[in-house]
């Protein structure tokens, strides 16, 4: 064949290449209408849903709207009961106790002004000290029996991991007393509020038990300079008294579109979004409805439009779409439903989470994060057929990947990401709206809102269509969790 016969079959290739995909992308948005795709945000961030709080009647109104929609389009259930969407979170509240302190080497810690309450039941303990400089030591160290004392690592990561907790709750130890020492970043007042106020937790209250723990100020080192001088055993003794509990009466939505390709099927993308907010909060003037609609009205409609579309034309893999409570929380729905999932995690190769802070920058998406997984490339060619481009995390320092629902799914192998409006800073274009009471409709940049719409479904098209799977990059954080979770041979 003559040269210039070869460039024009590849002319014609390239050719219809670019027409499919502006074909699909016609679809998309023939089938995703601008005015309808508003109708749904407007409903879940207009006042009378006052601000979807976890455990109000408001947000259960909000998931049963969610729900229906799914019905509508014909999702397959995957709620706890048959034909139903609702998947029962186990959560349970706690207010803080009213009396709470912690005693040793003659000093006393209280609640109303150097203690942080953590977790625990009404009671007494008193037992012997053990003071670890740093939490690794207790793996040589005799705990049954005893209250461990240690001191606070950088409060901004995690300051002792779970599995250290329970840990040592099974080596025996019975309370635990964490120092809040010089040189943190956080004053002390900003975290006692946070830590003595009302809280979320997953679990039911009659299960519910756990080590005794609390948090100390020792900013003036007093005490951390006692323990290391002391080598005398000494007692302590953690009191509290007025905690009480509740169970929450909240669900994760979810539904399942089956896909068309009979060797793909059963592989499965998860599509989600938190469909919580901050609700109701006094002493911010005139209103004090927190609405949500950035944080994450637009990313629970963005679910909605997801489902209208897949309906019509699903795609050659499974896609499971999940609106999940209780993220304002903790994480909480995320973490269950990872703990308590309608589809093997085994069967799940990715999850696409949408969840927002607010945007800065109306000619990008933010996809958190680049270089992480292996699907960078279609996130990038779903924005460019939107008229959008693509950029990673700008704002590192504010952690935004591990304080989001995606981390959920990670921690267990997951390849995940999370698809968000672009932010080029947290400056005061966020922190205007950013868990405020304007955070409202008639603030957003309707058209971006669309666009970004459509490129989180065409992205998820793209992922969902390929025929290799998604995995974790080499040397990612998670791919140690992803190797064991598909059980790779290294």
């Amino acid at each position: 064949m003559e040269k210039s016969s070869k460039l024009l079959v590849l002319m014609f290739l390239v050719g219809m290449l670019n027409f499919s995909i502006s074909a699909q992308m016609s679809q998309i948005k023939s089938t995703i209408d601008q005015i309808e795709a508003e109708s749904h945000l407007r409903f879940l961030s207009a006042d009378e849903l006052r601000g979807r709080n976890t455990g109000t009647i408001e947000l259960n109104i909000a998931g049963r709207y969610i729900a229906e929609q799914f019905r509508k389009y014909g999702l397959n259930p995957l709620g706890d009961e048959e034909g139903e969407y609702n998947q029962k979170v186990e959560i349970y509240e706690s207010k803080p106790p009213s009396v709470a302190s912690a005693s040793l080497h003659d000093m006393v810690f209280d609640i109303k002004s150097d203690l942080g309450y953590i977790n625990g039941k009404n009671g007494e303990i008193e037992g012997p000290v053990i003071f670890l400089e740093d939490p690794s030591e207790m793996e040589t160290a005799e705990l049954k029996g005893k209250i461990v004392v240690t001191v606070l690592g950088d409060i901004r990561k995690a300051v002792m991991h779970t599995d250290q907790i329970h840990k040592m709750e099974e080596m025996g130890a019975i309370g635990l007393i964490e120092i809040f020492g010089s040189g943190q970043q956080f004053p002390w007042d900003a975290v006692a509020r946070y830590l003595n106020s009302q809280k979320m937790n997953l679990g039911k209250i009659d299960s519910v038990q756990g080590l005794p723990r609390v948090w100390v100020n020792d900013t003036t080192n007093v005490l951390s300079q006692k323990l290391k001088l002391n080598n005398t055993p000494t007692n302590a003794r953690i009191q509290i008294d007025g905690l009480k509990k509740r169970s929450v009466d909240t669900y994760n939505i979810v539904g399942k579109i089956e896909g068309t390709d009979p060797a793909l099927k059963d592989e499965h993308v998860i599509m989600c979004a938190h469909y919580d907010h901050i609700g109701v909060q006094s002493g911010k003037g005139l209103d004090s409805i927190y609405n949500g609609t950035r944080d994450n009205g637009i990313g629970t409609t963005g679910l909605i439009n997801a489902a209208k579309y897949f309906s019509l034309y699903p795609a050659k893999r499974s896609i499971v779409i999940i609106a999940l409570t209780a993220e304002e929380k903790g994480l909480l729905g995320s973490t269950y439903y990872s703990d308590n999932p309608k589809v093997p995690l085994e069967k799940t190769v990715f999850a696409l989470n949408i969840d927002n802070s607010g945007y800065t920058d109306t000619e990008n998406i933010t996809l958190l994060d680049t270089a992480r997984t292996n699907i960078d490339q279609f996130v990038y060619e779903a924005a460019k057929e939107a008229g959008l481009g693509v950029m990673g995390d700008r704002i590192p320092s504010q952690g935004y990947y591990e304080r989001s629902d995606q981390v959920s799914f990670a921690k267990k192998g997951v390849p995940a990401v999370n698809f968000k409006m672009s932010m080029a800073a947290f400056d005061e274009r966020i922190s205007k709206y950013y868990h405020q009471p304007n955070d409202e409709f008639n603030t957003i940049d309707r058209d971006y809102i669309y666009k970004y719409w459509i490129s989180y479904i065409r992205s998820a098209e793209l992922i969902s269509n390929w025929d290799q799977k998604p995995y974790w990059m080499p040397g990612d954080k998670f791919e140690e969790a992803g190797n064991k979770l598909y059980k790779k041979e290294d």
